[in-house]
């Protein structure tokens, strides 16, 4: 065999083994490559084999560091901002101990690193020891170097750094070796880290929903955000009325949070740059990052609107890939839906425990915030205050519930002014205002804020174009956590309030054991009215209405009496309330009226009760029944009366509704007379008796009582009376309990009267006596048309 022979031979066994090694190698690269793991043992276990397999004492994974990169942390702060541009910062790296100050603060761009970046290929230098590497290799002694471009594309700025000790070089199928390695090294890391960020936002982006309070809300976002990302820094911050305000984060430095103290302006907050103007500083410049390799700012918008910006910064300069920001900006979508989810929930928990109305908390916030503050663990004790508006159904039934709507607003902005800060202001319902009193000291404290309340409706309010006097019922109490329930403290202190009511408009009453029982009773008492009837416990008692000139008997008026079993005498103002609160007021008055006109009925048989009438207090309850003028008038024909024998008593409160009205009217034309009781006592508005036909008018008994040691009263008296005769209506004062009441009276001309002076409430017997006693009619009232001259035969036809 010829020396050529074996020259051949030897070189292609030389290449065989050459190949079978390239091969040998290319594959347990690709093999590694290929294994199943996250992006980070992918690039440790690939750089690990690169090392081994081309012998290399140093590799290097490295990127191109961006001008002006904010995202530089603190450890950073070493490195001249100035030549961030120039420097490359290690992504992955073999062969150098985990804190190197390199891994942090990168290297120059050397001669052989900006031409590979440069041309896209690869560069490949060896000799005795090469001097353009950084000079924290030269103890290394590194006499071999390749370059290798991850990518070929022109923006490509990542390289694949090899570096041995020894001077041979890196051959040529190393090289290639390499350069197929680099480019499959790319893919596959972004491939692995694209499933990683997919399965991150699977497992994590759910948890969001389980958040319906905004500052949880964000709290999990930033954590979530911070795995999905790998990143070492998150943040959020929202844009509210155009300034941004960091919500939550992770990774912030307390001296980075201080910046925080003010918001920043919105436009800084999402603008590429921040906005700063010319020798001007952002405070915020160092949490506002424009978006760079090692950076994400990711808008959160909802209905076209930027609601927040969420960051992610990562420390040591590991770039994001694509795939993350998109997948950010995925994450970003499920937060704005999570936050619409928020709003909501806010928005049905608000209507769930405030009153639409007013704004005010509702009743079951204030069964919610009793019940923390009368936990057992707590301290101080808490006050609490139910108040109930005085005469507030006028206000509804004269100008509309609009007007009445519109006067709850109005009192409940006066009653937030007149609490102490930290105070609970609620409706409670209807007219019914609670407040809860924190940090209490006794019952006397407790009773000054109730006072300072109740104060706070003195002024009249403007409703309708007029100006509408409202008092405030307030009754209060004080709980002890531990020892008392939210259920026991309301309803003690509307035992309270109860009381206070029945001292008189706008009282302040504070609860005692008396108030205790008295709720009871008056528990009691509701739930027993509705059968007092069919026990039998209920009688109608007569009072004379006579002439104050003569002493005579013009008419009876049928007062309600209650007698209980066991409460003994239940007073008119106690439970004709309830009756009127339950309904039972209507099957009542009916029954009242039917035994009113028997006994009128049968007082016309005796000696001058001919000409007697009989008056019936009614109600506006009553008169809205749309069976109430059937009713009435076939009652009255029943008894074998006249519509023109009956007076119906109601108050001004009662005469302001429209309906009631046209009822009244209605029966007014049938013959029915009406009398307008309490006068003065309400809006005393003349239109009322314009529109309802009023034919007498009933002096308030606290008038009657006030005209002799008060001038004012007197006064009044006389303008009543003037107004009754310019209007031809007939007057009667009520409650003439002494001599000199009933002289002033008569001095001023009031034909009629009634009170205990005169004769007190009797029973049907009582007033029978009474009636023989002082029989006829007083002519005087006759004449007044208080009682017809003469008898009107029913009409058939009626």
């Amino acid at each position: 065999m010829s020396v050529d022979v074996h020259e051949q031979l030897a070189v292609a066994t030389a290449a065989a083994h050459t190949a079978y090694r390239d091969t040998s190698r290319l594959i347990r690269l690709l093999s590694v490559l290929g294994e199943q793991a996250d992006p980070e043992h992918l690039l440790e276990k690939t750089l690990s084999a690169v090392s081994e397999v081309f012998r290399a004492d140093v590799v290097v994974l490295a990127r191109l560091a961006e001008p002006a990169d904010p995202a530089s942390p603190p450890a950073q702060s070493a490195v001249d901002p100035d030549r961030r541009a120039e420097r490359l910062v290690v992504t992955g790296a073999c062969g150098l101990p985990e804190e190197h100050p390199v891994l942090w603060e990168g290297w120059p761009v050397t001669p052989p690193a900006a031409e590979a970046l440069q041309t896209r290929e690869v560069v490949n230098r060896s000799g005795c020891a090469l001097t353009d590497l950084p000079s924290w290799m030269a103890t290394l002694k590194i006499r071999a170097g390749a370059w290798i471009p991850l990518s070929r594309e022109p923006a490509g700025d990542d390289l694949l750094v090899l570096l041995r000790r020894d001077a041979e070089p890196f051959t040529g199928s190393d090289l290639q070796i390499l350069r197929s390695v680099a480019a499959r090294l790319q893919d596959a890391v972004e491939q692995r880290e694209r499933s990683l960020v997919i399965e991150r936002l699977a497992r994590y982006g759910h948890r969001l929903a389980r958040h319906l309070d905004l500052m949880p809300l964000l709290d999990e976002a930033v954590e979530q955000l911070r795995q999905l990302t790998g990143a070492e820094r998150t943040w959020a911050v929202t844009i509210e009325d155009g300034q941004g305000w960091l919500r939550a984060h992770r990774g912030l430095s307390d001296s980075e949070l201080a910046l925080w103290s003010q918001p920043a302006a919105a436009a800084d907050v999402w603008h590429p740059y921040p906005l700063v103007g010319a020798g001007e500083e952002a405070a915020h410049e160092q949490l506002l990052p424009r978006t760079s390799s090692t950076s994400l700012r990711v808008p959160v918008v909802r209905d076209g609107v930027l609601t927040a910006v969420l960051y992610a910064q990562r420390a040591r300069q590991h770039p994001f890939a694509a795939d993350a920001r998109e997948v950010a900006a995925i994450f970003a979508n499920y937060l704005a839906v999570a936050m619409v989810n928020a709003d909501l929930y806010r928005t049905l928990q608000l209507r769930a425990t405030h009153d639409p109305l007013t704004g005010l908390a509702n009743r079951v916030l204030v069964g919610q915030h009793l019940d923390e503050r009368l936990r057992p663990e707590r301290t101080d004790r808490v006050g609490l205050l139910f108040c109930d508006l005085d005469r507030f159904k006028a206000v509804n039934d004269f100008y509309g519930h609009e007007a009445g709507d519109e006067l709850l607003q109005q009192v409940g902005e006066r009653l937030q002014r007149s609490v102490r800060p930290g105070d609970l202001l609620a409706r409670f319902g209807g007219d019914e205002f609670v407040v809860v009193l924190d940090a209490v000291t006794d019952l006397d404290e407790v009773a000054r804020v109730g006072r300072r309340v109740s104060r706070a409706l003195e002024r009249e309010f403007p409703v309708q174009g007029e100006r509408v006097p409202v008092s405030l019922s307030v009754g209060g109490v004080l709980g002890v956590p531990g020892e008392t329930t939210a259920s026991v403290m309301l309803r003690n202190a509307d035992a309270a309030m109860y009381v206070a009511k029945e001292r008189g408009l706008g009282a302040v009453e504070v609860f005692d054991e008396a108030a205790s029982h008295r709720a009871l009773d008056r528990l009691d008492l509701r739930a027993e009215l509705g059968h007092a009837l069919e026990r039998g416990e209920l009688t109608v008692h007569y009072q004379p209405i006579v002439g104050l000139g003569t002493g005579q008997v013009v008419a009876f008026e049928a007062l309600l009496r209650w007698q209980h079993p066991r409460h003994g005498n239940v007073p008119p103002d106690v439970f004709v309330p309830m009756a009127e609160d339950t309904g039972a007021i209507v099957p009542i008055g009916k029954w009242a009226t039917r035994q009113a006109c028997e006994q009128l009925a049968a007082w016309r048989g005796l000696p001058g009760g001919s000409q007697l009438a009989i008056s019936v207090n009614t109600t506006a309850e009553q008169l809205r029944d749309p069976a109430s003028t059937h009713d009435l008038l076939a009652t009255v024909r029943a008894a074998g009366l006249t519509p023109g024998d009956l007076w119906l008593e109601i108050t001004e409160y009662g005469t302001v509704c429209q309906e009631v009205a046209d009822r009244a009217i209605g029966l007014h034309s049938a013959g029915v007379r009406f009398a307008l009781d309490d006068f003065g006592t309400a809006y005393s508005n003349l239109s009322h008796l314009q529109r309802f036909p009023i034919e007498l008018v009933k002096i308030d008994l606290c008038f009657v009582h006030g005209m002799t040691v008060k001038d004012k009263d007197h006064s009044i008296v006389r303008a009543i009376l003037a107004i009754a005769d310019s209007m031809r209506l007939a007057a009667v004062a009520e409650g003439i309990e002494t001599p000199r009441q009933l002289a002033a009276l008569r001095a001023l001309g009031c034909p009629l009267g009634q009170g205990y002076l005169l004769a007190p409430p009797m029973t049907a017997a009582e007033a029978t006596d009474y009636l023989l006693r002082n029989g006829g009619v007083d002519q005087t009232a006759v004449e007044l048309n208080v009682v017809p001259a003469a008898r009107v035969a029913p009409d058939p036809a009626a």
